[in-house]
């Protein structure tokens, strides 16, 4: 097996997604939500959150990529 070594811009996108997570869905009072909520609308509603965080990590990834690829065609 290859010795794989992970690359910093890769720890960055992990690290800033997951803080994007917590972050969204600790902002949202998301238990009180679900509480008043009739049961037929709570997994659309959940489907719809999971689908647009990760929309938004997304956006965070290609950001990051978008930066990596000026940075490396600056050092040329």
């Amino acid at each position: 097996m290859k010795n794989r070594k992970t690359e910093p811009w890769r720890i960055i996108i992990f690290i800033l997604s997951l803080a994007f997570i917590v972050f969204m869905w600790s902002k949202k009072d998301i238990a009180a939500i679900y509480a008043t909520m009739p049961p037929e609308e709570i997994m659309p509603l959940i489907a719809t959150t999971l689908a647009v965080s990760a929309l938004k990590v997304a956006a965070i990834a290609v950001a990051v990529f978008f930066v990596k690829w000026i940075i490396d065609k600056a050092k040329k």
